[in-house]
This record gives structure tokens, sequence and C-alpha cells, in this order.
């Protein structure tokens, strides 16, 4: 039985790899794959982010979805999950850590999951992202959630150009049952998506793919704009309705481009720094990163 879990991360494309997975599981059954993504995994009893987490809650959780899950591996030759939120979520304390460490939570994460799963050998696959720019789509989707206003806060201390992708695969490598890792750059996801296909699937299934519309749009400059002006001279409005209100009247487009929040000192160090990184991280032992 061979094992494939895609982790993310978030903001990098994730819902478009899914949703072209999630057009082929028919073909996949079929070819023996049993595919399950965040349309399983969030919902009732499969809540699967929360049953990583810590408490005898999660635990008792994971117990339920072991269970499910040892009938799945025992039942398909291949077994495919894809969950963004079995890294961490985008809430502040989820995303970043103390010393600037990503997702800090995320090998005892993958370490409930990979032991639910029995530690069957397994290959992950993750996006990485500029981290400026990570930083920001995160911030702004927390913003459409009503959960942040303001970028420095969000952030607190924490310092993008010091966000290390390589040190998370480390950890990843470090758990139990992670057997290889395949990694690519957001960048380049549309030159290297039909590498990312050849590699978790068939030939024959992977040429057939189909390419959806992008997934989700996210918030835009000008959209924020009225967010921030809005909520001043309404405090105690829902924050969460402003966003939304805001994003259908400035919708992203050529002249209204994701908000630019960053200084062009720290954009330029998080440039440089995120090119070093990705460097490292395709040096690493048992980690294959995907080049156009």
């Amino acid at each position: 039985m061979s094992l494939t879990i895609h982790l993310g991360a978030h903001k990098t494309a994730s819902t478009h790899l899914q949703q072209t997975l999630r057009g082929l599981i028919p073909r996949m059954l079929a070819s023996g794959i049993h595919y399950s993504d965040v349309q399983h995994w969030r919902g009732g009893v499969t809540r699967l982010g929360a049953a990583l987490a810590d408490g005898p809650d999660a635990a008792r959780l994971r117990g339920r979805l072991r269970r499910r899950l040892d009938v799945t591996c025992a039942t398909w030759p291949e077994v495919m999950i894809s969950e963004e939120n079995i890294l961490g979520s985008l809430r502040r304390d989820g995303l970043m850590g103390r010393d600037h460490v990503v997702y800090p939570q995320a090998r005892a994460r993958v370490g409930r999951l990979t032991g639910m799963l029995r530690h069957r050998p397994a290959t992950i696959f993750m996006a990485v992202r500029e981290p400026c720019a990570f930083l920001t789509s995160a911030f702004a989707m927390q913003v459409t959630g009503g959960h942040e206003l303001l970028l420095a806060d969000y952030l607190d201390d924490f310092d993008p150009a010091r966000l290390s992708w390589t040190h998370l695969a480390e950890r990843l490598l470090s758990v139990r049952g992670v057997a290889h890792l395949v990694v690519w750059a957001y960048e380049d996801y549309r030159a290297v998506r039909p590498q990312i296909l050849r590699r978790m699937l068939p030939a024959t299934l992977a040429a057939a793919a189909d390419n959806p519309p992008p997934a989700i749009v996210g918030l835009s400059q000008p959209a924020y704009a009225e967010v921030l002006e809005q909520a001043a001279a309404r405090p105690g409005a829902d924050l969460a309705r402003l966003a939304r209100e805001a994003k259908a009247r400035h919708p992203r487009g050529p002249d209204a481009p994701a908000p630019d929040l960053v200084d062009p000192d720290t954009a330029s160090r998080c440039r440089d720094a995120y090119a070093a990184d990705l460097e490292r991280l395709g040096a690493l032992e048992r980690t294959t990163l995907l080049r156009p």
C-alpha cells in the first residue's frame, strides 16, 4: 500500500490542486487510489485538523479517525490525503512561532497523523512561497475572516525574512513515517504542475487532469483600504462583513492588485533570504525540489 500526503502549505494554490485531483476521483477509484481532501476532512467527526491538536478531546477524535483510516488503508492499494490544516492554521499562533518558526506545531501534528496511519512510509508533497507574499496573503485571509486588521499586529515580532521553509522540511523529515518530501515553489506552480501530477498519479491519470480556473481570489488593495476606513468610522462593526462587502465592491484585477503592505527593505531581505532558502531546501536528503 502506498501513501501520499499533500500538506499545502496554505496560500500556495493548494485549493487549485485539490480541485484538479477531485475532478479525477472516478478515474482514481477505478485505478485503486482512494483520494480525500478538505471536503472530507473538515466536517463533523472527520475534522482532521482538530484531531491533530493537543488534549483529550483531540486524542479521542484521533482514535475514531484511526479506525476509519485502518479500513481505508486495508481496502485500497493507494491512499492520498490532501489537507492544509495538517500543518496548522493561518491564525497567528498556528502559523508563526518563537524564533521565527513557521507552523510551529507542524512536527507534532504530522507525527500524530503518521501515528494514525500506523507509521506507514509516506511521500509528503508541499509547496512553499516567498515569505513576505505568503504572510501578506495569509493576513489578508484573516482580514476577510474578521480576525485581523493590521499586518503589524498579526506579525507581532515575527520577521518574515527569517522564515525558513528548510527548517520546516527538516522537522517534517524527522517524523517517523515520512519517507520522502516533494517540494515546489508557489511561484513555479503553473510551470511544474504537470510534474506534480505525474509524481502523484499514474501517467495516464496525470495526462487526463483538467486545469480549473483559479479557486480562491483574495482581497485587493482597494478592498483592504476600504476595510480600514470603515473599521475606523464604525467601531465595533462586524469586520468579516465589512471585508466581504469591500471584497465584492473591489474584486481583484489589473487595477486592483493584492495588498502591498511590506516596506521595501523587508521585501528585499525576503527575496534574498527566500532564494538562499530554496537552495538549501533542494540540497536536503530525501527531498526533491521540482523546478521548471
